[in-house]
Order: C-alpha cells, then structure tokens, then sequence
C-alpha cells in the first residue's frame, strides 16, 4: 500500500515538472526554489520507495547500508521542508534588508538536523501479512522534530511578513503547511502508514496551480507576460543591485479588438509576434496599448533602441507603427518602484500628447525630476486645502474716467506649512492637470464671495471683484450651477463678479463654456476674456463670447513700447474691441510712462506694479481706505 502512495505522489510529481518546464518563465528567484523543490520532491519520493525497497530486501543490502538509505529518505524530507521556508523567504528577502541572515540561519538549522538523522538511531519494522514497512525511533523522531520546527518558521514567517507576500501566495503556502501538519500527526499515531512524502507532493500542487504555473503570468491573447507576471518581476529587479533598461510601446490604435476583419486582426498580432523575438528582453503586455521590454544589458537596450528609431524612420516595419509610440528610460532606478516606473512612462505620455504618433522619445533624469516635483507639489496642494492655506490676493484695478481704483483681480496664492508664500506659476498648471484646480477654484470664488460681503467692499469703491476659471473649470458643465449655489448661500450680488476667461478656455470646452456664461449672464455675472494678445489671439474670440472686458496681456503691453508693428497691431486692436462697446484692461502697467500713454489713447483700465502688486486682504483694504477715501467721498457727495 505504501509503495502505491509513494508511486502517486512521483506521477503527480512529474507531470508538474513537464508543466512547468514547458512554458515559458519569469527568471524569479522564488521561481527557481520552486523548482528545487518541485526536483527535491520527487527525489525523496524515489527516496521514499527506495527505503522500502532496501528494507523488504535488507538480506541483500547490509544493515548498515539500508540504515544509511532509510536516514536519507528522512534527510529529504528536511531538504523539502526547506526548500518551503527559503521559498518564502525569497518573496520576504526581495523587501526587507537584512533578512537573508535569517535564511542562512535556517539553512544551518536544516544541516544540524540532518546531521543528528544521521547519528541518531533508526528502528526497521516490516509487517509481510499486512504488506507493509516502515521505520521507528530516535531518527524518523528527529525528523518530525525539525521537519515541525521548519514548519513553524514558514508559518511565522507568513504572518509576521504578510505584506512581504502576494495574498494568494500566502493563503496557497499555508494550505500546504496545514498537509504537512495533518500527514506528520498521521504518521506519528500510525508509523504503518507513510503518507508524509504523498502530503508534500499534495502541497507542491496547490502552489503551482495557484500561484506558480507559468499560465499565470502569460496574457493568453499575445504570449506575452502580464501585469502579474511584471509586477513580480521588477519587484525583484528593484530589490538587486543590477542595472536594467527599459523600453516601452504605445499603441495609440487598440480598436483592432473590436474589427471582424480578421487579416486586419491578424496584422495587429503580428506585432506582438516580432516581442516575442526579440533577444536578451523579457516582454510584458501591461495594457492593451501597452507593452514593456526590460533588459539586463545595456547594449542590447540600446541596439533594440536604435532599431526601433530606424522602424519609425522607414515606416512599414512594425504593425501599426504609425500609430504607436516608442518610450526610451535611460535609468529606471530614478524612481522608486514598479509601480512609479509606469507612473513615469503616463506622465511623459501625457506630456507630449501633441506629439504626433510614430515617435520616439527619451525619458531622462529631467523627466523623471519634473514628475518628482509635480508629485511633492500635488501633496502640498492637497495639504494646502485640507489645512485651509489656499489664500486669496487682489490687485487693484484703477479706472482712468473715475479716478480712483472700482475693482480687483483676485489671485489665488497657496502658503505651505512652513509660511512661504507659492505663487500661481508653480501649481496652477500642475492643478489643472491632476483636476484638483476645481476645488481650488470654487475655494477661491467662495472666499471671495465672503469677503466682499464682509468688508463691505463697495463702500470702498470697489464695484467688483474678477475672479479667474482655469481651462478645467471652463469645461465644468457643474460650474454655472455651483458657483450659483455659492453666491445664493452668501446672498452675493452676482453683479459684483466678473469672471475671466482666457482663449485657451474657449478654444478647448467652448460649447460647454458658452452654455455656463448663459447661465450666469442671467443672473448678472459678467465676462471677461483674459491675456488678450498672447497663444493663438484672435478676434473671433471676442465676436463669439459674450463678455464686457477685454484684458491686454503684459507682453502685450511691453511690445507696444518697444516695437511700432506691435503698436499699429494694438491701436487697430483696441479701436475695433471699443467699437464693439468693449472696456479695456491693460496689464502690467509698471511705469508712470507707460501709465500716462495708457490714459493718451484712452484704456479704459490700468492694472500693475505701477500702483500695486497683489496683496492680502487687510493690506488690500487699507489700501482702498488711503487711496480712494477723497475720491469714494466725491463720487458719494
């Protein structure tokens, strides 16, 4: 009966190593023990039988001879044993420095208890009417002993290292520590029946269809390695000290899945076909428009590299080239993970979006310390608005026909936790890009709002205040119905807001915009187009928003002064706005020279450095107070 047992578990034992061994692996360390201890399985299941055969036919072998073969069958069954604490001492090593000297350690243990298997004594029992024959005493009992002892460390390991390990990794080793466990206590109340060597082989077979069968980590459709299989894999590589390279593939055409042409499909997947051929790169299929090739070599890198750069400049070599993108990381390491190494290729991806399709690019350490700063911006920004720093400056508008200063521009400013001021130039653009700019922006609108209301602030003159909408507010189809709903908890004027936007906005999300303006055009708010004469002006702009100021941009402004085409361009510019029944905002004003040739050709406002830079709120209201109490005073009496 135990000579079947044992036979089982060897054909169960081989067909998991031709499984294994035929497809196509991951070179994982982890994936390597398994692989030792898929071959140190069914040595000692050979081992197993091997025992009892020298013990059913000891008058051939001496005595010594099949002690010595019974005590290494025991010594396997250690050797398994360990094989399951360094494979999941592999997964833990990769993430904690330092833990390989406990590997070593239970490798010592495993040697000393060998060792006392060897030297410790055995009894042979044999049962001819029961056919059965197995062996007693202090040695199988040392085996127990430390077989149990490299048991209990696995075990630990899997619960004090639980983030160290895959979910399913851990729960799979676990099941296969509860067979050990369950055969031990088995065989102890009944050394006649030897089903320890049968649990082990039991074990192994959880673990490969669970976690280690190369099927797991192949994208079915391509042949390709997965997400899976990637994320196990550079997790390793980021834990070496070796040197990696990386190259990635775009597709900007995945709408072949959904074709019935069939040739059409069989073309896109021959592009996937010519990865699998290539040398030295072992090749993930991340998304259905992605796919990344790691080298270890950095001449094979680049070699490829320059293949693929040649590929693109004849057009026609890969499939759908002309619609894909080819992405060169000079130095992974430059960040942190697997996990920001993709994050790296979105952000350059996204970066040169306007790039046309077929191209190549090389991220740099210039890539890689942007996206470092856009992060550490984001996480201030996020700070900033749970900690309520996100504050509000206003520059003071003055009017040439009234004399004295009728409204503002409010400015967002954020003050990080050490009070330094961050202005608008460093986070606006990084705010609009992670879409945080719409809860800046309403934060913006509500403290204004507030702060009209509570300082009273046409007493002091000031008719309005202009708030600025990024690119994303604009294409915001809440953004009329939020801003509505702040202005009615306040009770705020709609007239006393002007709302800027800039061309950019009404190029990008002009019909969702438009129907915004409507919305608040109807309750009294009024529009503004700002940066006039900067990125793509043009007058139609002007035609088709319906907005009551126009704001000439600062290089605007400077280029009137020094060159006389920017002069004829403005003069024209401006007669044709006025005509229109438009007002005029000229920005940047910093001279009393320029200041009065502003007042010569009739601007109807002056905003800049000439009166005032953006200020706080106090300082913006003593500022009112000094400069327009005498002329508040005229326009009231």
């Amino acid at each position: 009966m135990n000579l079947k047992v044992q036979c089982c578990g060897i054909v169960l034992i081989t067909l998991l190593t031709v499984l294994y061994s035929r497809r196509n692996k991951l070179k994982l360390i982890s994936g390597q023990v398994f692989q030792g201890c898929l071959y140190a399985s069914l040595f000692c299941l050979f081992m197993d039988i091997f025992s009892l055969v020298t013990i059913v036919y000891r008058e051939h072998f001496s005595l010594f001879w099949t002690k010595f073969i019974c005590k290494t069958y025991l010594v396997t069954l250690v050797i398994v044993a360990l094989f399951s604490v360094v494979y999941v001492g592999t997964s833990v090593i990769l993430q904690l420095a330092g833990y390989k000297k406990y590997v070593t350690a239970y490798v010592v243990f495993a040697v000393i208890v060998s060792a006392l298997i060897y030297a410790l004594p055995i009894e042979i029992h044999e049962s001819k009417d029961a056919n059965l024959a197995w062996t007693d005493g202090a040695s199988p009992y040392m085996t127990y002993v430390g077989v149990l002892g490299l048991i209990i460390i696995n075990l630990v390991q899997l619960f004090r290292h639980k983030e160290c390990l895959y979910e399913r990794q851990r729960k799979t080793v676990f099941a296969w520590m509860m067979l050990w466990i369950a055969s031990a206590c088995i065989q102890v109340l009944n050394p006649q029946l030897l089903v320890v060597g049968f649990a082990c082989a039991l074990g192994i077979m959880v673990v490969f269809f669970q976690f280690e069968n190369p099927e797991l980590n192949l994208d079915w459709k391509t042949g390709l390695f997965n997400y899976v299989a990637y994320t196990r894999y550079m997790q390793q590589l980021y834990s070496s000290n070796k040197d990696f390279y990386v190259i990635a593939v775009l597709f900007e055409d995945t709408e072949w899945q959904e074709r019935s042409d069939a040739y059409e499909k069989a073309r896109f997947q021959t592009g996937f076909d010519i990865f699998l051929q290539v040398k030295d790169a072992t090749v993930f299929k991340i998304m259905e428009d992605e796919v990344l090739m790691i080298f270890t070599k950095e001449d094979r890198a680049k070699t490829v590299w320059e293949r693929c750069v040649k590929w693109i400049e004849q057009e026609g070599m890969l499939t759908r080239q002309e619609r894909s993108s080819f992405y060169y990381v000079e130095d992974p390491r430059c960040v942190s993970s697997y996990g920001e190494l993709l994050k790296l290729l979105q952000y350059d991806r996204i970066h040169k979006k306007e790039a046309a399709a077929g191209s190549a690019h090389i991220i740099d350490k210039g890539v890689v310390t942007r996206m470092m700063y856009e992060k550490m911006m984001t996480q201030k920004i996020a700070e900033a608005l749970d900690e309520d720093r996100v504050v509000v400056y206003y520059q003071p508008i003055y009017s040439i026909e009234k004399k004295c200063f009728t409204s503002a521009e409010a400015l967002v400013r954020i003050i990080d936790r050490d009070g330094k001021i961050i202005p608008p130039g460093e986070f606006v653009q990084i705010a609009e890009n992670n879409g945080m700019i719409l809860e800046i922006g309403r934060r913006v609108f509500e403290k204004v709002c507030h702060f009209f209301q509570e300082s009273k602030l046409e007493k002091l003159g000031i008719k309005y205040i202009e708030v600025n909408l990024s690119v994303v507010q604009c294409a915001d189809d809440r953004l009329a119905e939020i801003y509505i709903d702040i202005m009615n908890s306040i009770k705020m004027n709609p007239e006393c807001i002007n709302l800027e936007i800039t061309e950019s906005a009404s190029m990008r999300a002009k019909q969702t915009l438009i129907t915004n303006m409507e919305k608040m055009m109807d309750r009294g708010i009024h529009f503004s187009l700002d940066d006039f004469g900067t990125g793509q002006s043009n007058l139609n702009y002007i035609v088709d928003m319906p907005v009551r100021i126009v704001k000439f941009d600062r290089e605007m402004i400077q280029a009137y002064f020094s060159s006389e085409k920017a002069r004829y361009v403005m003069d024209a510019a401006m007669h044709m706005i006025q005509g229109m029944g438009l007002e005029i905002v000229a920005e940047g004003i910093e001279t009393e020279e320029q200041y009065r040739k502003m007042e010569e050709i009739k601007i109807n406002y002056i905003q800049g450095y000439y009166f005032s830079k953006p200020i706080p709120e106090q300082e913006f209201l003593e500022f009112l107070r000094r400069e327009n109490g005498h002329a508040v005073k005229a326009l009231n009496g």
